[in-house]
C-alpha cells in the first residue's frame, strides 16, 4: 500500500490514460464475456478503438441498473476475467442504496492500489497520523479494522453508523477526542443537529469530509458553522470504482490515476463552457472485474468538457440523481437540481424534501431555521415562481426530515412512473 501511496504523487498524462484504456478495451474483448457481448452488439472490436476520443464516442455505455440485473441473474462469472480463480478474489458489496446490492471482485493488488489512493487523498485533504478519526458508515459497510498503520499507533479510527443513538455517538466523540469526521453527509448533518438541539458544544474539527451523496451550499454552511473545521473536503465516489473525485475548493478534481469519466445525455448550460450530463465512469484499476463506461445514475455539471481527452475537464457540481424529478400533469419534469438551486438561495433553508403521489399534486417538506411570517412569505413567493401553477402543492414545515434506510436523504420521492 505504501508503494501505491507514493505512486499517487505522479501526475498522469493524457497519453498514459489513453494507453491504459486501450489496454482495458483489448482485455475485456479477450477475457470478459459481458463486455465482449456489448462490443459485438455495438458492431465494434478493439480495432475500432485506437484513441481516447474513439473510446469516448464509440465504446458502448452500461447503466448501473443493467449491470446489477446481469449480476443478480446469476451471471457474475460473465463480468469477471475468465482467467482468474474466483476464490482468490476479494469481494466488496455495496450497501444497496439503489435497492439492489452490487458485488465487486478485486485482486489483492487492486485492493492495495485502492487503499494507497485512499490514503493519498486523505493526507492531501489534511489528515495526519496523530489525528483521531470518526468514520460514519452504513451498517452494511465494513466495521472497524485494525490496519498495520493503526498497530503502529497512528490513524486511530472509531466507526459509527446511523442506527446508533446520536447521544452515544456524541459520547464517543468526546471520549475519543475526535478531531476528524468523514462519511455519509446526511448522518453527519444529524450529528451536527444533535449538538444544536441539545445546546452541546460541538468539537472544533481539524478536518471534515462529508460524502456518499450531494452536498449543497446549505449543507456546507451548516456543517462549517457547527464544527468549524480547519480543513474541509468532499469525496465523490461509487462502489464500482471507489473514489472518483475530490473537492478541495470550487471544483471536484477527478483522480485520473484511478478513473476516467465522460458524459451521456449532454445538455449545454447558459453559462460559458458548462455542460450538464449523466456520469459515465471507467476504472483504471479494476481488471479482475472491469468497469468501463458505467452510467452511475448521477447528473453532474462540468466545465471545459471539450478538453476532456486532455484531462482538462473539471466537475463543478454533483447535481443529483438522474431519477430525481417531479413529473408534471403535462408530462414535463422538474429536476432535483432545479429545486436545489432555487431553494438554496434562501439562507435559512436547512433541508427540504418533495413527495409526489400523483401527477396533480405534491407536498413540499421544509426544515427552516427560526421560521417566522417574513420567511413564510419569501418561501411561498419562491415556490409560486418555481411551480408557476403547473402542479398543486402543499407546504409542510417540519422539525425533522428523516434519513432514508440507506443512510441518505433523497430530496425527491416520486411514486410516478416516467
Amino acid at each position: 500500500m505504501i508503494k501505491e501511496y507514493l505512486n499517487s504523487f505522479r501526475k498522469p498524462s493524457p497519453e498514459w490514460v489513453e494507453k491504459h484504456i486501450l489496454h482495458l478495451v483489448r482485455h475485456v474483448w479477450a477475457n470478459v464475456p459481458f463486455y465482449r457481448a456489448k462490443m459485438e452488439n455495438a458492431g465494434i472490436s478493439p480495432a475500432d478503438i485506437t484513441s481516447l476520443e474513439d473510446y469516448v464516442h464509440k465504446f458502448p455505455a452500461t447503466s448501473a441498473a443493467e449491470y446489477r440485473a446481469f449480476q443478480q441473474a446469476g451471471n457474475s462469472a460473465g463480468l469477471l476475467d475468465l482467467r482468474l480463480p474466483r476464490d482468490g478474489l476479494l469481494k466488496q458489496t455495496s450497501s444497496g442504496s439503489s435497492g439492489v446490492p452490487l458485488t465487486i471482485h478485486r485482486t489483492n493488488r487492486e485492493t492495495e492500489i485502492d487503499q494507497g489512493r485512499a490514503l493519498w487523498h486523505l493526507i492531501r485533504a489534511g489528515l495526519r497520523p496523530w489525528h483521531r478519526v470518526m468514520a460514519v458508515l452504513a451498517p452494511r459497510e465494513r466495521e472497524e479494522h485494525v490496519y498495520f498503520l493503526q498497530r503502529l499507533g497512528i490513524f486511530h479510527r472509531t466507526v459509527v453508523h446511523y442506527n446508533m443513538p446520536l447521544q452515544e455517538i456524541a459520547g464517543r466523540i468526546q471520549r475519543d477526542r475526535i478531531n476528524v469526521i468523514y462519511g455519509q453527509k446526511s448522518f453527519i448533518r444529524l450529528i451536527a443537529e444533535h449538538y444544536r438541539k441539545k445546546s452541546l458544544p460541538a468539537p472544533k474539527l481539524h478536518l471534515l469530509i462529508p460524502g456518499a451523496e450531494k452536498s449543497g451550499k446549505a449543507d456546507r454552511a451548516f456543517l462549517a458553522d457547527t464544527f468549524r473545521p480547519a480543513r474541509y473536503c468532499e469525496f465523490y465516489g461509487a462502489n464500482e470504482t471507489n473514489l472518483i473525485a475530490a473537492r478541495f475548493d470550487e471544483f471536484y478534481q477527478p483522480d485520473y490515476r484511478a478513473v476516467f469519466f465522460s458524459l451521456a445525455d449532454i445538455v449545454p448550460q447558459s453559462e460559458d463552457g458548462l455542460v450538464s450530463g449523466s456520469m459515465l465512469v471507467t476504472s483504471l484499476v479494476n481488471e479482475a472485474q472491469p468497469i468501463l463506461k458505467m452510467e452511475l445514475g448521477d447528473r453532474v455539471l462540468v466545465r471545459n468538457y471539450d478538453r476532456l481527452t486532455r484531462l482538462g475537464a473539471a466537475i463543478v457540481e454533483i447535481e443529483g440523481r438522474n431519477n430525481d424529478y417531479l413529473i408534471l400533469p403535462d408530462g414535463e419534469k422538474i429536476s432535483g437540481a432545479t429545486l436545489y438551486i432555487a431553494l438554496e438561495k434562501l439562507p435559512f433553508m436547512r433541508q427540504f424534501r418533495v413527495v409526489q403521489d400523483s401527477a396533480a399534486a405534491c407536498t413540499v417538506l421544509l426544515k427552516i431555521a427560526d421560521l417566522d411570517a417574513a420567511k413564510r412569505l419569501q418561501i411561498e413567493e419562491l415556490l409560486q415562481n418555481l411551480f408557476m401553477e403547473r402542479i398543486r402543492y402543499r407546504i409542510e414545515y417540519v422539525e425533522e426530515i428523516p434519513i432514508d434506510p440507506n443512510g441518505k436523504t433523497k430530496i425527491i420521492i416520486s411514486r410516478m412512473k416516467p
